[in-house]
């Protein structure tokens, strides 16, 4: 029996991407919050997840927000402002994968935009502070991914 090994590697990568992160986001039911809406525009057949970590500082404790754009291009949910937000962003296109974490500080009582956009050769976030829809600003994110680095440290 021949084994398809580009087959079965994609099976594989596609189980590890889905076993990375399960237990879904819970946005704060108190406190301080910011309104985010996710827009994502992917690849054809990516497999997709966009998490939100419960430690921002080391990147760690994710929580699905989104699991395969496929099915979900849109959605929305709350923050909490005030403090460090880390997301963790993974696409998956036939053997190819693009893997970001990326953090901001969200201001009490704004609404924010994270758009995902997918090319043939990279993906790319960005946020930005659409509170006044006439006025829509940039929001300064801080890359976590470089150098290789999963959650590269702030720089203080």
């Amino acid at each position: 029996m021949k084994k398809n090994i580009p087959s079965l590697l994609m099976a594989s990568l596609v189980l590890a991407l889905s076993a990375c992160v399960a237990t879904p986001y819970v946005a704060p039911q108190n406190g301080a919050v910011a309104d985010l809406a996710v827009r994502m525009t992917t690849a054809k057949g990516a497999g997709v997840k966009l998490y939100i970590y419960d430690d921002a500082e080391s990147c760690s404790g994710p929580k699905t927000i989104i699991d395969d754009a496929a099915h979900t291009n849109i959605t929305a949910t709350k923050l909490p402002a005030g403090k460090l937000v880390t997301f963790g962003y993974d696409e998956l296109i036939g053997i190819s994968s693009c893997k970001a974490n990326f953090s901001f500080f969200p201001i009490a009582d704004h609404v924010y935009v994270l758009d995902t956009l997918t090319g043939r050769r990279a993906c790319t976030t960005r946020i930005v502070d659409a509170t006044d829809v006439n006025n829509v600003l940039p929001v300064p994110m801080f890359n976590r991914t470089v150098n290789g680095a999963k959650c590269a440290p702030l720089k203080k």
